[in-house]
């Protein structure tokens, strides 16, 4: 597990990255219940927004779990808070976790460009929570009737089409990879195949 043998320090710092990606997953949404057309793209905001804590994190430390630690928890509290009950939020949300974990365990927990690897369905687990809005569009417009109205859940429904899925997966990886670059940047992971921060010094080679 990439959290072995962490530091009561280091596992503070995973808390906080958690409380943080939360609070900007969270807020790239809020403002969607004012404009429907702002929450069908939210999970484009979600994606560049998430990345700073997903990128620090993997960061961390190598292993298993580093790409799923912070949406897993994300979608655990969620999924007590009641949210999230379509099967096909859940299946989608799953696969772009385990997706991330294998590609980033096939091109190697200790290379950096495992973690840019990850980025890519990592900045699509909000988005794969809006996958009934295109493939099931009559039941997602209907639990929007029942808590915004029906003006809002008829706006909702219009955008449920294949067009719009595209443009907005497509939004959410370029996004993700952006912020996951300026991520490097402020944490200073500068060479490609650099190993990367581990918790015991190993490859804390000079910049």
């Amino acid at each position: 597990m990439f959290c072995k043998n962490w530091t009561k320090k280091e596992w503070l710092r995973c808390l906080l990255c958690f409380v943080i990606y939360f609070a900007l997953i969270l807020g790239s949404e809020l403002p969607g219940f004012a404009s429907p057309l702002y929450w069908v793209l939210c999970p484009v905001a979600a994606a560049f927004l998430g990345a700073g804590p997903l990128t620090c994190v993997m960061n961390m430390g190598k292993g298993l779990g580093g790409a799923a630690a912070l949406p897993a928890l994300w979608f655990i509290v969620m999924k007590l808070m009641g949210e999230f009950s379509m099967p096909l939020m859940i299946i989608g949300m799953l696969c772009m976790m385990i997706l991330a974990e294998v590609v980033r365990g096939s091109v190697g927990y200790e290379k950096k460009s495992s973690i840019r690897a990850a980025t890519p369905f990592l900045s699509l687990i909000v988005f794969a929570s809006f996958l009934p809005l295109y493939f099931q569009t009559d039941a997602y417009s209907n639990g929007a009737l029942e808590e915004m109205g029906a003006e809002y859940a008829a706006k909702i429904a219009s955008y449920g089409n294949f067009g719009m899925f595209l443009l907005v997966l497509v939004l959410c990886v370029i996004a993700g990879m952006i912020s996951e670059r300026l991520s490097e940047k402020i944490l200073k992971m500068e060479e490609p195949e650099r190993p990367i921060y581990l918790h015991n010094g190993e490859g804390r080679g000079a910049s």
